[in-house]
């Protein structure tokens, strides 16, 4: 905790240990409800990792999480195969 008073921080992202049981166990819900609004306290942005269910994706929309990774959105993807997906978005978002 000492960081977030030290360091210039712009994220603070969740590890996806906290993130597997979420909408099972409760003492994970109130960890990553206090991670959220603590972060958010520091202006930071919140990133969850390991997002892979929508019972995960939904409790951390309705936490305030601001940004998701985890396989949910996609399997990990190379360089090469990567730029033809982004190419793909950026034509999508303008059309």
């Amino acid at each position: 905790l000492s960081y977030l008073k030290r360091l210039p921080l712009d994220e603070l992202k969740i590890d996806r240990s906290f993130i597997t049981d979420l909408p099972n166990k409760s003492e994970d819900q109130a960890l990553v409800s206090a991670m959220i609004y603590l972060a958010h306290e520091f202006k930071l942005k919140v990133v969850a990792e390991g997002v892979e269910t929508q019972a995960q994706l939904d409790l951390l929309a309705k936490m305030g999480c601001d940004e998701y990774q985890g396989y949910l959105f996609s399997q990990p993807v190379n360089a090469v195969d990567v730029t033809p997906m982004l190419v793909g978005l950026c034509h999508h978002s303008n059309g």
